[in-house]
């Protein structure tokens, strides 16, 4: 498969989190080492902002190379830095539970990023399950 990410990779982490949706009404987004958009899934109750949560959050996970959730626990003690980075580019980051980096041979090549969740470990429970290669 290569260190890039594919469409038939989009399409197995979409999926894969709606097969592991635990009942949430979520948009599932896949971003790509950039941040870009390559595909979504919004499910029909989910609000009509999850999409733009979670996209935030995959940015998020893929800028940083790192889960939401690992983050939010390294960035507790610093706050102000947490809001310096939400704050780079208004809808661009969000720093809480829910996107996981897409790790292929070594190197991250994008990001799951899920929202929808009360409380936001579903969300983080899914991007886990959308970014494992089956």
């Amino acid at each position: 498969m290569g260190s890039r990410l594919t469409l038939v990779r989009v399409e197995q982490c979409l999926q894969q989190g709606k097969a592991e949706r635990l009942g949430v009404q979520a948009a599932i987004v896949v971003v790509d080492a950039a941040g870009h958009l390559i595909g979504a899934l919004h499910f029909e109750e989910a609000l009509w902002v999850t999409p733009e949560i979670a996209r935030a959050k995959a940015n998020a996970a893929v800028a940083f190379r790192a889960s939401t959730a690992a983050l939010e626990e390294r960035w507790r003690e610093r706050p102000l830095f947490a809001t310096s980075v939400v704050n780079l580019g208004p809808g661009q980051f969000v720093i809480g539970k829910g996107a996981v980096p897409i790790v292929i041979d070594g190197t991250v090549v994008g990001a799951v990023g899920v929202s929808g969740g009360i409380p936001a470990d579903l969300d983080h429970a899914i991007a886990e399950t959308a970014v494992r290669a089956e």
